[in-house]
């Protein structure tokens, strides 16, 4: 599985749909202007997939979902060795080197169970959503069917998906595409995800699955993240091979789980170290502080089909910048855009911009994709390209 730094060839995003996530037409706007900075700024090609043909324009596939958390239920992509033809005496270095580098761009359909299934999960239920990686990847380029061109599978070089059969959500795991993987215990451990497998074994589907050596194992995600059970995309990522940030805060009042949260991730990290061996260097990417909380007005405007609340007043909210996206020319970072959050708001670009020299480092608004649950790396998914 290649770093997320690595060149794509296009960025997936699922158009929100699920009144009770988001507030529909304010998220909209945001993904809309998230879509068009990756496509302009970030240099990479956007696909808006979207439940209905209501949003036309553009949407390139219709594509059936419960909801729309692209980095959870689109494919999670990685380069599989192609088997080239047997070399004989006659054939030239050269036709060696071209049959050794062909790679094959494969999309990985992990189980889903909507966070926790039935009783835990944020929804039920989630037939739609366990299909979405599989309809992005249905490739019929092999078939008599003259309109393959117009797959998605097609134009992104897609060359066929691969079942695994373990629950895992993209937010849950995060790699430096030299062999080390990041996680959470809180999430892959939790018993409404597999709970018939132990670590050990959740590591070696890992470690075969993705192509790693070696995976971290933090304890725990970000306090309050309880939709996901605490993804690692909300907490600690990879900046590069040796590096990561970690969201932080040293606030001991108001955020006092996170604090001590925080500190023991620093502890782990510093305790371990890469596939290469190497000690990790840490960068602090500090949290909104005081911490947000639902409003009044937000809670009761986020309600299911039975018309019943799902996020009550004053419920703590799980905002992090280390939900940012990497494309190929800019880091997209959230941006809350209130008075509390202005100082973290620039802080996070400001110490993101050193670990990125070679891209533009842009705050994107990202408040009512916030209120559904997650951020701008939950809404997307890259898409590698070639070698």
């Amino acid at each position: 599985m290649p770093a997320e730094w690595t060149n794509h060839s296009a960025c997936l995003i699922l158009f929100p749909h699920n009144i009770g996530t988001f507030r529909v037409e304010q998220a909209s706007k945001e993904i809309i202007h998230l879509a068009f900075v990756i496509a302009t700024v970030g240099r990479e090609a956007v696909y808006l997939l979207c439940q209905d043909d209501s949003n036309a324009k553009i949407v390139l596939q219709q594509v059936e979902t419960q909801d729309t958390w692209a980095r959870d239920t689109a494919p999670m992509f990685v380069w599989q060795q192609q088997r080239g033809k047997k070399t004989t005496t006659t054939t030239t270095k050269e036709e060696k080197k071209n049959q050794m580098s062909r790679q094959l761009l494969i999309g990985l359909d992990w189980d889903f169970n909507a966070y926790g299934g039935p009783d835990e999960g944020c929804y039920w239920p989630c037939t739609d959503d366990r299909k979405i990686a599989r309809t992005i990847c249905n490739n019929n380029n092999n078939s008599n069917n003259n309109n393959h061109n117009n797959l998605l599978s097609f134009k992104l070089n897609i060359h066929n998906s691969l079942s695994i059969p373990m629950i895992l959500e993209g937010g849950s795991v995060h790699t430096d595409g030299e062999g080390t993987l990041l996680t959470t215990s809180e999430c892959l451990n939790n018993p409404n995800r597999n709970p018939h497998l132990s670590q050990s074994e959740i590591e070696t589907i890992l470690i075969h699955a993705l192509g790693v050596t070696k995976v971290l194992w933090l304890p725990h995600g970000l306090d309050a993240d309880e939709d996901t059970n605490g993804h690692i995309d909300n907490f600690c990522a990879f900046v590069r091979p040796g590096h990561v940030v970690l969201a932080w805060t040293d606030d001991d009042r108001h955020d006092v789980e996170n604090y001590h949260r925080c500190r023991e991730a620093e502890l782990y990290l510093q305790s371990n170290t890469d596939a290469f061996g190497r000690t990790l260097e840490i960068t602090k990417l500090y949290l909104p502080s005081p911490p947000l909380y639902y409003q009044k007005e937000e809670a009761l405007s986020l309600v299911d089909d039975d018309g019943i609340m799902v996020r009550q007043p004053g419920e703590k909210i799980a905002a992090s910048y280390v939900n940012f996206y990497i494309a190929n020319g800019a880091i997209m970072v959230p941006q809350f855009g209130l008075i509390e959050t202005e100082e973290t708001d620039r802080r996070a670009c400001d110490t993101l911009r050193p670990l990125f020299p070679d891209r533009q480092v842009v705050g994107v608004p990202s408040y009512e994709i916030l209120l559904g649950g997650g951020n701008i790396h939950c809404q997307t998914q890259q898409v590698p390209s070639a070698l």
